[in-house]
């Protein structure tokens, strides 16, 4: 069985293939994934997402020494709190995660899949995430995602399709809540105001919750007939896949709770972001904010850079200057992506090198 990293590896030379770039992966190598920050794909996306960003501000018209002079009054301690909120709502994503992967896990009892999820600590899964987001953001097309749910698949050995699968269920729940706090924050917000980065972002948070939606439907509605028409290497994936979607929708209240905790830390984490550079904002316009950055972090680019500051940024400056809705998006994205370059790179290594040792016992294990 493959290691985590060289499938990934091996899924990206692919996709590399069809767009005619060349890997930069190196097959064999424990740290292929790290590799891709150094590789000169990687640095012409950085380059092009810095140029990107820097053209969107000056369409915004942002002054660069009026948003220096913001960074001046930061509040460290205010900053620490943000950073604390954001890395702990990870536990809660774990522990959230662990939950939907135990109520898909229980399609099959008699075998080890639901002991061997069950002695999964939350932490593991809180790791795991953050490793996949690691990956997400050095990486193009959310690889970290394929990532964490192929190590899932390993663990529970009921493979990369199912977990797949619960990953599926887990973004469909957070967009309904994601698209529903948008729609609230938005009629508070809306009276009078024209933006465009607003209309853009409430139609594109709805066609990603709807079509989630609609995909999700579809499969709880297909008839077993169609799986008898799906080619025999297919139909053992798509059965996994499926019962990873549907069954991860059990204890859907624990679940939604977890995911409305998360999203809580989410916007305490910009609320103090905004608050250690003594920038006042209504609420509304900062759970607004938050939910546009996880919607706007979607786009495949690594960690949606290029994307997110420029729309973080025409968000905030519905109510504050550009000067200071371009300060408080560089400083929320030294936590949401600088922060995770450095610990989520350290965490996967560290992760990557317990999973390598971990599948060895297993392996031996079963040998023996």
């Amino acid at each position: 069985m493959k290691s985590p990293t060289e499938f990934v590896s091996l899924l990206f030379r692919k996709l590399s293939k069809k767009n005619g770039v060349e890997s930069d992966f190196i097959p064999g190598s424990q740290n292929q994934i790290l590799g891709t920050v150094l590789s000169l794909r990687t640095g012409f996306t950085l380059l092009g997402a810095f140029f990107l960003i820097y053209f969107s501000f000056r369409v915004l018209r942002v002054d660069w020494i009026s948003t220096l002079d913001t960074f001046k009054t930061l509040d460290v301690v205010k900053y620490f709190i943000a950073f604390s909120a954001y890395y702990l709502s990870f536990l809660f994503r774990g522990l959230r995660w662990k939950t939907i992967s135990l109520n898909a896990s229980q399609l099959d009892r008699s075998s080890r899949c639901d002991s061997m999820l069950s002695h999964t600590s939350s932490f593991q899964y809180s790791v795991l995430v953050l490793s996949g987001w690691f990956v997400n953001s050095v990486a193009w097309l959310r690889l970290g995602d394929v990532y964490r749910a192929y190590c899932l698949g390993v663990i529970s050995k009921l493979g990369f399709s199912w977990g797949i699968g619960t990953l599926v269920a887990e973004r469909f729940l957070d967009m309904i809540v994601v698209f529903a706090m948008i729609l609230a924050s938005v009629t508070m917000l809306s009276s009078g105001v024209k933006n465009q980065t607003l209309d853009f972002l409430v139609i594109f948070a709805f066609i990603i919750t709807a079509v989630l939606a609609a995909f999700v439907l579809l499969l709880a509605l297909e008839r077993k007939s169609l799986v008898s028409r799906l080619p025999l290497s297919v139909r053992s994936h798509y059965s996994q896949f499926k019962v990873g979607v549907l069954n991860s929708f059990k204890n859907v209240f624990m679940v939604t709770s977890l995911g409305l905790a998360t999203w809580v830390l989410e916007i305490t984490r910009l609320f103090f972001v905004a608050d250690s550079l003594d920038v006042e904002m209504s609420i509304y316009l900062i759970i607004l904010a938050a939910m546009s950055n996880a919607v706007l972090s979607t786009f495949p680019t690594p960690g949606g850079i290029g994307i997110v500051e420029p729309g973080l940024t025409g968000i905030l400056i519905i109510s504050v200057s550009s000067s200071d809705a371009a300060s408080i998006t560089l400083l929320d994205r030294s936590i949401t992506y600088l922060s995770v370059l450095i610990l989520g790179g350290v965490t996967f290594l560290l992760y990557q090198t317990w999973f390598q040792k971990r599948s060895k016992m297993t392996s031996i294990g079963d040998v023996t």
